[in-house]
């Protein structure tokens, strides 16, 4: 096994796959996300609140790995924490949501659509400019942040807000009005400061919403988003958690430009998709990149490569989700190891 030296840049390389030009080799995006901080020693606590240790992890973590993506991501709650949800902040987890803010419908008064000042949203755009600005030239930054439902169920509560697609559906549809709003305000901003808007949809998962479900309570507010982002002339992802093979045919119809997928066999999205989308994806976080040996990744990456051969839509080798924190530095190492041998390209450069 050959590992070869990178010709093209990274942002050359994604630029290049996007407009279906000839590459190096596969595009290789390991979803690294605030466990960057330990690369500069920092506390996850740290990362999320500083924007310049933020900015400084990822530019620490691109310098290391070389990867193809910035992928700005802190919790699953900032969202909602911008229209009025109280987190909680630990020291070196990502802050969470104890007590929801919206009980009953009674609530809907404590909690407003988030503008582009509102929350921790300030603190991800300063980091934008700072990545802007150091290795904007090199790479190319996305911003991972909850969708309309995911954000809904943070403010309701996971529980509840399910349980209220049966017993009080209006109130779910208010909240997803409020959160698609929001959501709208946040990536229209991400757009202006030059990154790469995408949607995490934790709760829209096959493993808890059913295909019926999901598309009548997230797809519809997932499709205004793309919209947007069209309407802007910018890409836009779609990230699932979980299992998705009964509603991959399902995010491929928002027209999202790409989409991450994490549980899910990879013959039946090529299949599903059938060329409409970028597919990114999946070796699992856990069983291979936190526990298997590099053995193991390279042979998981080998697979993936060979499973997705041809793609029409385009294929990029990533984790299916985000990096634990104990993921040992070297397992990722292994992982865009496995990209530069296994998924190099012949390839000659007219770059100068």
């Amino acid at each position: 096994m050959v590992i070869k030296k990178d010709i093209l840049t990274s942002k050359e390389r994604v630029m290049a796959f996007l407009q279906g030009k000839p590459i190096d080799r596969v595009p290789c995006m390991p979803i690294v996300t605030s466990n960057a901080s330990y690369l500069i020693g920092k506390t996850i606590n740290e990362f999320q609140l500083d924007p310049k240790v933020m900015a400084d992890s990822y530019i620490a973590a691109y310098e290391r790995y070389k990867y193809d993506l910035s992928y700005l991501f802190t919790n699953t709650s900032y969202v909602a924490e911008a229209m009025g949800q109280e987190l909680v902040y630990y020291d070196d987890e990502p802050a969470c949501t104890h007590n929801p803010i919206i009980q009953s419908r009674e609530d809907l008064h404590k909690i407003k659509v988030a503008d582009k000042n509102d929350g921790k949203f300030p603190i991800l755009f300063e980091a934008l400019d700072i990545l802007n600005e150091k290795v904007g030239e090199e790479v190319i930054t996305a911003v991972c942040f909850s969708g309309p439902l995911s954000t809904a169920a943070t403010l309701r509560g996971t529980q509840n807000f399910i349980k209220e697609m049966y017993n009080d559906p209006e109130l779910c549809m208010d909240l997803l009005k409020m959160t698609t709003e929001s959501c709208k305000n946040f990536m229209k901003e991400c757009v202006e400061h030059n990154a790469l808007p995408i949607i995490l949809e934790p709760i829209s998962s096959g493993s808890i919403l059913s295909p019926k479900l999901y598309k009548k309570f997230s797809s519809p507010f997932t499709q205004e988003l793309v919209d947007l982002a069209h309407e802007m002339n910018s890409l836009i992802a779609l990230h699932i958690c979980g299992k998705t093979h009964k509603i991959i045919d399902l995010m491929a119809d928002t027209k999202a430009d790409i989409l991450s997928i994490d549980i899910c066999d990879l013959s039946v999205a090529r299949e599903k998709v059938a060329g409409k989308a970028a597919i990114l994806g999946n070796i699992t976080p856990a069983d291979e990149l936190l526990f298997g040996t590099r053995e193991d990744i390279m042979g998981a990456c080998k697979r993936v490569l060979e499973e997705m051969e041809g793609y029409a839509g385009g294929f990029v080798l990533s984790s299916g989700c985000e990096i634990p924190k104990k993921v040992p530095f070297e397992n990722i190492d292994a992982m865009m190891d496995a990209a530069r041998s296994y998924g190099a390209y012949d390839f000659k450069s007219d770059i100068k």
